[in-house]
């Protein structure tokens, strides 16, 4: 049933309060509400997009890379939803639980302009209106990385906030230059990893910003 003006303000206004709140699955099965960080839309007019259907009526529409969740034995994990198959077991969640249902189908359909996405820090994923988990997105600053694993996130930024450790370190021990030394081997001189002479290759702290 299509939302009311009212339903969506209400959403709209615990968005920007921080406030709203996504239900997702932890690896260890356990069902809860955690908070949503950013709500993105993708343009993805490139890419091929696909209709999964599981048992039960079900149905959901993203892209060929975009992740859902296998489900067996009590476990589950990613899957590209271009790679799904007809008889494979996705994760739903059906009365605050992670449950098997059997893909019974997953056609290509039209590609869309756009498609949207939640990041749900945590967990890495959000269930749907009808149950089905579906893998976040992942962003800083509100800005999207088309990033598969949370492990590849999680490298990512923790390499980059060592690389900002240490290069604030190094800032307070490092004298800027500006025009560089005079010996003509040195071509215009050596350039300060920090302020305007900044090169392209560098990292500053401005590339973290």
């Amino acid at each position: 049933m299509p939302l009311s003006p009212e339903d969506r303000q209400a959403i709209r206004d615990a968005f920007h309060a921080g406030q709203l709140k996504a239900e997702a699955a932890h690896h260890s099965g356990l069902v809860g509400f955690h908070p949503v960080s950013d709500v993105m839309r993708h343009e993805v007019p490139h890419k091929k997009a696909f209709k999964v259907e599981v048992e039960g009526g079900r149905t959901v529409t993203a892209t060929e890379d975009h992740s859902l969740f296998w489900y067996e034995g009590g476990r589950f994990g990613e899957v590209l939803t271009g790679q799904l198959k007809k008889g494979m077991t996705l994760a739903v969640v059906v009365d605050g639980k992670v449950r098997p249902a059997k893909v019974v189908s997953n056609t290509q359909v039209e590609s869309q302009q756009f498609m949207y996405d939640l990041c749900v820090p945590g967990p890495q994923n959000f269930t749907l209106s009808n149950g089905i988990l579906a893998h976040n997105s992942y962003s800083i600053g509100g800005i999207s990385l088309d990033i598969n694993k949370s492990s590849q996130y999680e490298s990512l930024k923790q390499n980059a906030e060592s690389q900002l450790d240490k290069a604030t370190q190094a800032k307070q021990l490092t004298v800027k230059v500006i025009r560089g030394l005079a010996q003509p081997r040195f071509g215009m001189g050596v350039r300060s990893s920090f302020g305007p002479f900044t090169g392209k290759n560098s990292v500053g702290p401005r590339s973290f910003v």
